[in-house]
């Protein structure tokens, strides 16, 4: 059981973010009742946390449309896919640019890690249609935008959407065939334990798709990136270009980024294979040079979310054993780590229950 979830783990890790300084999921608090706006007589300059869709009542999305808002200037938008289903969370961070560059915001509360394929572009679109009818937004210029799960609702969505030209990315990649001819702008941070394979999807796997493709460095983790980073999102959005690309394109060689990604392949054959003495060690090793050597903090991120999508998958088959290795390996490399404390509570009570009343 173990060798298989070792395989599909690789797909699963990108798909997890947390907005705090967690590496795993940790869950969004529940959304406000949608509220009923009059003939849509939305504010401008605020964000509004949560509006139904015309479409379907039961799926909502937050709303900033910038202070030089109207329904005749088909203004550009961007839409924002939220790992969590918090739309407000990335319109909280790029209202004060909306209002510079003149752009509407719209973030989903609908789409969130978990949720199938096929629910999460049907929301996507649904968005579009929104931006496009309701919001009188330029159609020629509507961009998805996501982090983490997030960025590959936006990258898939975006590649199945003829008439999304633009999409960004943060956290994370998909592998995608689209359709037609796209822009990619994507965002690595140098702390975010998905670093290397957002550079390996710059180096080799775009290059033969139809789309022109920036990646800039960023110093952040595993988030969406400061508004500071992000205003080169805009100045992309509005000319196709990054200022100054020379100097923000990645800065790790071709064998530092080998290196780390066979490790990463290590580690995963390590669960299975190595003891927990091998683990103490080897995590002691990281955490002594993770100061100077950032390469080493992205690993201990790493394993955190492997032991995180490794244990819940071992819990939830009652693989007891084995959740219990996964779980002491995670409290050594994440020690504060909420999560892994849930978890070890579970792994305790099926313990409990698997031994029976004495």
């Amino acid at each position: 059981m173990i060798r298989i979830l070792l395989i599909t783990l690789i797909g699963l890790l990108t798909s997890c973010s947390a907005h705090n300084n967690n590496a795993a999921e940790t869950t969004a608090p529940a959304a406000p009742a949608p509220v009923v706006y009059p003939k849509d007589n939305f504010k401008t300059g605020e964000v509004i946390p949560v509006v139904a869709l015309h479409v379907d009542a039961g799926q909502t999305f937050a709303l900033y449309l910038p202070k030089g808002y109207s329904d005749t200037a088909h203004l550009p938008a961007i839409i924002f896919f939220d790992p969590h289903g918090d739309g407000t969370f990335p319109l909280n961070l790029y209202h004060e640019l909306a209002d510079k560059y003149n752009y509407i915001l719209i973030g989903s509360n609908t789409s969130k890690n978990g949720m199938p394929l096929e629910q999460t572009q049907a929301a996507a679109y649904n968005l579009f249609n929104e931006a496009k009818t309701r919001l009188a937004a330029n159609p020629a210029r509507i961009s998805y935008c996501g982090h983490s799960g997030g960025a590959k609702v936006a990258l898939l969505s975006g590649a199945s959407n003829p008439a999304i030209a633009n999409v960004i990315y943060c956290g994370a990649k998909v592998d995608i065939q689209p359709n037609h001819q796209m822009s990619l702008l994507g965002f690595a941070g140098l702390r975010d334990m998905n670093y290397t394979d957002l550079v390996m999807f710059d180096k080799q796997d775009v290059v033969n798709m139809p789309v022109k493709h920036f990646l800039i460095e960023w110093k952040g983790k595993h988030e969406f990136p400061s508004a500071e980073v992000f205003n080169d999102a805009f100045i992309f959005l509005n000319t196709g270009q990054v200022e100054n690309y020379d100097k923000k394109k990645v800065t790790i060689s071709f064998d530092q980024l080998k290196a780390e990604q066979d490790k990463k392949s290590e580690y995963l054959n390590a669960f299975k294979e190595k003891d927990l003495d091998w683990w103490k060690k080897e995590i002691a090793r990281l955490n002594a040079t993770k100061k100077t050597n950032i390469s080493s903090e992205r690993l201990l991120g790493f394993i955190s979310l492997a032991c995180y999508s490794i244990g819940g998958g071992q819990l939830v088959e009652n693989n007891l054993d084995v959740a219990e290795k996964i779980l002491t390996i995670y409290k050594i490399a994440d020690p504060e780590n909420k999560d892994c404390d849930s978890m070890m509570t579970v792994l305790s009570q099926k313990k409990g229950l698997q031994m029976g009343p004495r």
